[in-house]
């Protein structure tokens, strides 16, 4: 029996040596490489396994082979095309379409009142579309634009739906002023935070003078250019997009557990000649992880639901969104809400009109950014509570001069409460009035109410953090936002050569009060 059990081993084994050699063998890959434009032939291609040195090149006919594992993945390269990756997945026959780069250089592109072939820009101007942006998931459209941009610097303080601040080349002041200016469908503003990011189609970056000086003095920080979607002839679409994640505390600053901090505290008072302050400081364990208590993984979702279509008279674009963001410390959240509707007409042959008009919707609960310091103070020997129920005070054996607080405290009584309505839009008129002449007008309007409001009871926790009776604070404003713009433009081709010329006037007012 033992004979039987040893020759089927070693069978077995011969199998497994058998599989593991086939698995390793290569196989033949075919195929043909065209031109994505015209579906011509394409010689010449080279066509890599990808991370080794294997490679070959389409022969005259556009045709190739070789050799590669069942696994691996094929990377095809030619000058003017986009290179493009191909997974064999045990394929044998694998045909290949590549787009021309020069394809790219038609794209048109969003500049100031108006738009352009990106092979004629001269000036620096980037563009990201508004698919990369909705992919991020981001709950302000700035935030996506981390890392996708040269020259242009994205920072944030942290907290649930807050304004990221961009830098592009650098920070100037203008009038006090260091943002930059947000130009959406026309409308000027200062802050973005009310768009849904899913609303956009696409955002353009004016990056140098040559491409900002049409805005004046008021784009020295740069500008920023965001169309919205609008809609599409054909059948009725309905599209939802959605999106769940979390943000978490990354390279937390690691402080001394409780042990650690006794210790440190008694070699201290042995330095100045005083007695130890703790007789057994490897009884307090860790102690109380400051951090750990007040921060947490916050959960954030986004939800947009949109209806496009139209006919060759009308096309319209109506959509809805909800935002639900938790914030990394504990009792901030933020939630918004946008609606959005847009029509254009196409009234007769030279004339077109449309408008945009979108509702936002933002309640938000924020903290004192002094807890902050707080956590960082608070010794991790005080308890968040006594054993009697009352809380920690953080002033017991602190190593830190001054009044510490028990972050828990302003966690649990500090209250302030944010509200912020807003309504803007535009309508526009185009009106073809001669040959290559277009005059186009414009009106847009923003209209904001914000209400701040904090409370904060009558409460006794600890020596230094009492109140003698509570208080409400309420802090309400109002923006309004009107401008008017007119714009006369030029177009014409002459062979390989074209010209644009555009007139215009722009007239803005605000009050805030």
């Amino acid at each position: 029996m033992k004979r039987i059990f040893t020759r089927l081993s070693v069978l077995a084994a011969i199998c497994l040596l058998t599989i593991n050699v086939a698995f390793a063998q290569n196989i033949t890959v075919k195929g043909k490489v065209i031109d994505g434009g015209d579906k011509s032939s394409l010689p010449g291609v080279t066509v890599l396994v990808k991370g080794t040195q294997t490679g070959t090149q389409t022969d005259a006919n556009g045709n190739y082979s070789i050799s590669a594992p069942a696994n691996a993945t094929l990377v095809f390269n030619f000058i003017g095309f986009t290179a493009q990756e191909q997974a064999v997945s045990n394929r044998t026959t694998i045909n290949v379409s590549l787009a021309s780069q020069d394809q790219q250089l038609e794209q048109v592109v969003v500049v100031g009142y108006g738009t352009q072939r990106k092979i004629d820009v001269t000036g620096s101007v980037a563009t990201v579309k508004g698919e990369d942006i909705s992919k991020q998931a981001s709950v302000n459209p700035v935030s996506a634009l981390q890392g996708k941009v040269a020259g242009v610097s994205i920072t944030n303080n942290g907290a649930p739906g807050s304004s990221p601040q961009i830098t592009i080349r650098g920070t100037g002041t203008i009038y006090g002023n260091t943002g930059v200016l947000y130009v959406v469908d026309g409308v000027w503003y200062d802050e973005i935070s009310f768009l849904n990011p899913a609303d956009i189609e696409n955002l353009s970056i004016l990056k140098d003078a040559s491409s900002q000086s049409i805005y004046g003095i008021r784009a020295a920080n740069g500008v920023v250019l965001v169309t919205t979607k609008r809609g599409k002839t054909g059948e009725p679409t309905i599209n939802y997009n959605g999106s769940v994640g979390f943000k978490a505390v990354t390279n937390q600053v690691e402080m001394a557990n409780a042990t650690e901090y006794a210790t440190i505290i008694n070699e201290l008072s042995a330095s100045n000649g005083a007695s130890p302050l703790f007789a057994n400081p490897s009884s307090f364990g860790t102690g109380t992880n400051w951090y750990n208590q007040a921060f947490r993984n916050a959960l954030q979702t986004n939800h947009q639901l949109s209806v496009n279509g139209g006919t060759e008279k009308t096309t319209y674009n109506f959509s809805l969104g909800y935002t639900n963001e938790d914030g990394i410390v504990k009792t901030q959240n933020y939630k918004r809400y946008t609606a959005k509707l847009s029509n254009d007409f196409q009234v007769l042959k030279p004339l077109k009109i449309g408008y945009t008009v979108s509702g936002t919707s933002i309640n938000s609960n924020d903290i004192d950014g002094g807890i902050f310091r707080q956590l960082y103070a608070a010794g991790p020997v005080v308890p968040v509570y006594y054993a009697d129920g009352t809380y920690g005070d953080a002033n017991d054996f602190s190593l830190g001069g001054g009044n510490n607080f028990n972050p828990q405290v302003t966690l649990d009584f500090f209250n302030q409460q944010s509200k912020n309505y807003r309504i803007n839009g535009n309508v526009y008129a185009e009106l073809t009035i001669a040959k290559n002449f277009t005059f186009r007008t414009s009106a847009g309007g923003d209209f904001g109410q914000a209400e701040v409001r904090g409370y904060t009871p009558l409460y006794s926790a600890t020596q230094g953090q009492r109140t003698t009776q509570s208080t409400l604070r309420i802090n309400r404003t109002e923006t309004r936002n009107w401008i008017l713009e007119n714009t006369l433009t030029y177009k014409n081709t002459f062979g390989d050569h074209s010209i644009t010329a555009l007139v215009g006037t722009t007239a803005q007012r605000r009050k805030s009060y």
